[in-house]
């Protein structure tokens, strides 16, 4: 019966927000099975246009670091933000969540490789997008 219960909570998640969320536990489990390694994942721009592995300009949105209270709180956070943008302001315009998701994306590998940086700090800059966009949609009152 739980297991009934926990399906129904999963299948009641916005598609976008269940699809991400779930792919970022998954991405998240193989390293830690050590099933992939980080090193297949990461964004690098000589390995995806020499040697065609297309697969990281999305794998690297996808790994938030090893199982620990930090990951714990990046999926919370990522799926709460989501879950309540795409049902709030992106209630019923799937493809408009979907292209937020990309040009976000393509908005911080471009800001990345501007700063000339080897490494892509997707994590933090990825939640704090989902955050800010979730802030502008709705605003909080000030308590007094």
């Amino acid at each position: 019966m739980a297991y009934q219960s926990l399906r129904l909570e999963y299948l009641q998640i916005p598609p976008v927000s269940r699809a991400y969320t779930t792919a970022c536990v998954l991405t998240t489990a193989a390293v830690q099975l050590e099933l992939i390694t980080p090193f297949q994942l990461y964004f690098n721009p000589e390995l995806i246009f020499k040697h065609f592995q297309i697969w990281r300009l999305i794998t690297n949105f996808l790994f938030f670091g090893p199982v620990g209270f930090n990951f714990l709180f990046n999926m919370i956070f990522l799926y709460r933000y989501c879950r309540m943008l795409e049902e709030g302001s992106f209630r019923g315009r799937t493809a408009d969540f979907v292209f937020m998701f990309l040009f976000g994306g393509f908005l911080m590998t471009r800001l990345n490789r501007m700063n000339k940086s080897k490494e892509l700090l997707t994590q933090v800059l990825q939640l704090d997008t989902y955050i800010f966009s979730w802030k502008m949609y709705f605003l909080i009152s000030l308590v007094e």
